[in-house]
């Protein structure tokens, strides 16, 4: 019980208050759904942001820190290259039909799980916190890489998506 009152008084609140939104998101997407075009680029740019955050306040000498993350975006980036993505585009309403997947719930908690274990790991366990911290840079540089590499496919499918009359969801 001590450990679990270690973690908590170690987490700051916006970071439930995050979860709930990534578990949401990630939940909804299991189903189609239709949505605006602005709204498809709320996760992306989260964990696009936390990505590049995590690089500029992430204190201790440039070069390490950088190599980490940047490997991390490497491989996010590889992965995202294996992403489908299938959209049906309504233009003229800035709408889109995105099939239902259970993908982006696992990525979504998977990202979001590993800089949180790795940031309790580093603050209550001060042998591992260099260790943590090293990953958690990585964690930070994989999702820029992932997401900016899911955006461009993303950019991709919706040129080339077939143009229909879709009703908001």
């Amino acid at each position: 019980m001590e450990i679990l009152s270690r973690i908590i008084s170690h987490t700051p609140t916006w970071i439930f208050a995050l979860f709930a939104f990534v578990l949401f998101m990630g939940a909804r997407r299991m189903r189609t759904s239709v949505q605006s075009t602005g709204r498809v680029w709320l996760i992306p740019g989260v964990f696009i942001i936390w990505g590049l955050y995590g690089l500029v306040t992430r204190p201790g000498p440039l070069g390490p820190v950088l190599m980490d993350w940047a490997v991390g975006a490497v491989v996010g980036l590889g992965l995202a290259s294996f992403a489908t993505i299938r959209v049906e585009v309504d233009r003229e309403h800035g709408l889109v039909r995105q099939p239902g997947s259970w993908v982006p719930l696992v990525r979504n908690l998977f990202l979001f799980g590993a800089h949180y274990i790795l940031n309790v790991l580093a603050a209550v366990h001060p042998d591992l916190h260099d260790v943590a911290i090293a990953l958690d840079i990585g964690v930070s540089g994989f999702s820029v890489g992932y997401f900016a590499g899911w955006s461009w496919g993303f950019i991709q499918s919706y040129r080339r998506a077939p143009d229909v009359a879709l009703a908001a969801t």
